[in-house]
């Protein structure tokens, strides 16, 4: 079996599904005078639409992947989801946007930018069914994998800014069900190797990149984090090396306390190993 070495292409689509915690907790104040909801949401779309731009060829952008995008509170839901020429073609609406760029004289120049919406932040308080999003993701790759065997493995990028709660439910069985869900996932195997799960933790935590021990981790929420994710394949390194996320023989796909620059840089990481072929 190979070890997660195989690329996107419009031959050999990959699967990308980015987890959104969109409970009460992400309306805390975060970056900038921003929400934590505001914050993701806006690292999303615009990696999203970045994913799309890096793959035009011509008209349209070739299928190199499958984007679904799911947001968790009490419900659970597909936010946005089909290949990069139907997100392409379907964004909630197309916003201007400041953006700056060299000036060529060493100084910036701000413009404006088109940029894409398919994700908007929420506005109403709720619980944290991470479990739930973890059942439709897994539910998403069960049948990707059967209609698509010889494809590379699907990638899981999990945004949340703390601990599961649902139903209810006492912490700790919250806790256990979800990660007797994302076990689940992480038993799946494909020709290419094993379902990769980043997550990235939205905030106040100690800071950490690609830990490689949970001794090393402080933090009841980076601590579930952690036992979340895997590994990451050596196949990675040259994707995290060229969005300055250099990770040690060892390290698993979980970053806490994530700035803006380190959270759109996971996505990306997460999104393009694979990408870059010429088919």
């Amino acid at each position: 079996m190979s070890q997660n070495n195989m690329q996107w292409s419009s031959a050999t689509p990959g699967l990308l599904i980015i987890m959104i915690d969109q409970s009460g907790s992400m309306l805390t104040p975060y970056e900038n005078g921003e929400s934590r909801t505001v914050f993701a949401t806006k690292a999303v779309n615009r990696i999203l639409d970045t994913i799309i731009q890096k793959n035009f060829n011509g008209n349209e952008p070739k299928n190199r992947c499958f984007v679904a995008i799911i947001g968790y509170n009490r419900n659970v839901r597909e936010i946005a989801s089909g290949y990069l020429k139907d997100l392409d073609a379907s964004p909630l609406r197309i916003e201007t946007v400041k953006q700056k760029i060299a000036d060529g004289a060493g100084g910036l120049l701000e413009i404006d930018k088109k940029m894409p919406i398919w994700v908007d932040p929420i506005t109403e308080d709720g619980p944290t069914n991470m479990k739930g999003a973890f059942e439709m993701a897994k539910q998403l790759i069960d049948k990707w994998t059967v209609d698509y065997p010889n494809n590379p493995a699907p990638v899981i990028i999990n945004i949340s800014d703390g601990l599961p709660y649902f139903d209810g439910k006492n912490l700790e069985v919250c806790m256990e069900e979800t990660i007797a869900v994302v076990d689940q996932i992480k038993a799946i195997t494909t020709k290419d190797g094993k379902v990769q799960i980043f997550n990235a933790m939205i905030g106040d935590a100690e800071h950490y990149v690609f830990p490689t021990t949970l001794s090393e981790i402080k933090g009841e929420e980076a601590k579930f984090l952690f036992r979340i994710s895997t590994e990451i394949p050596a196949s990675y390194k040259g994707a995290a090396d060229k969005n300055g996320l250099s990770f040690e023989q060892g390290a698993y796909g979980m970053i806490s306390h994530a700035d803006g620059v380190e959270l759109i840089s996971l996505i990306d990481f997460g999104s393009s190993k694979g990408q870059g072929d010429a088919k």
